[in-house]
């Protein structure tokens, strides 16, 4: 099982903690496709489908037989609002629908284990003891993981002791503080770094080894 340094606010090791095999040691790349699924799933949940465009029924117009049926010369006509004709109903236009659907479970968290293993393999996530913020104060929170951490960007995941580091992080947009609840594969791929608080590692212990 893999071992990693525990940082406190000011990056000083404090510690270390062993990382379980079966979150953070898979091989990223054997899966990419269940990666891919799983990200395509969650995009398509976002999706408003409000798209709408008039049908033949509902499109202005039209109610009346534009000729009589015989004796023009022409083709038989019903209405001059048909698909075929020019200001006519489109036709199979888009409607409002849903494109959310559902992976399993288990390719859900498969590849939730996936890109953590691919941010640990890059080095790129880190674990620290707590955040420890009396107060909120954005200023101190910027001036931590830019400076301190080096970091440009991050998604930092912790527990429900951390609400005033929340708060300090709500306008910063290079970073993103997921509870460890509401941990998912799109906001982790999205970061280039993961910092993970102590309680996160043991809750996700306790969610995805199963």
């Amino acid at each position: 099982m893999p071992v990693v340094d525990v940082f406190d606010r000011s990056k000083s090791k404090v510690g270390d903690i062993e990382l379980n095999d079966a979150i953070f040691a898979i091989n990223f790349e054997d899966k990419q496709i269940v990666f891919s699924e799983v990200v395509k799933m969650q995009m398509a949940a976002w999706r408003r489908g409000t798209h709408s465009t008039k049908t033949y029924a509902t499109i202005s117009g039209g109610g009346v037989k534009p000729w009589k049926q015989k004796g023009t010369g022409r083709a038989r006509r019903g209405t001059l609002r048909a698909s075929t004709l020019r200001g006519g109903a489109p036709a199979f236009g888009p409607q409002p629908r849903d494109y959310s659907y559902t992976v399993p479970k288990k390719k859900r968290r498969l590849a939730l284990k996936a890109v953590f293993s691919e941010r640990l393999a890059s080095e790129q996530l880190f674990v620290i003891k707590e955040f420890g913020f009396s107060e909120v104060k954005t200023k101190e929170a910027r001036a931590m993981l830019q400076g301190t951490w080096n970091l440009n960007d991050a998604v930092i995941i912790g527990g429900d002791k951390e609400e005033n580091f929340i708060l300090s992080l709500r306008n910063l947009k290079e970073y993103l503080f997921l509870h460890v609840s509401q941990v998912n594969v799109y906001d982790i791929a999205a970061y280039k770094n993961v910092i993970l608080t102590e309680d996160a590692v043991k809750e996700l212990n306790e969610v995805l080894v199963k």
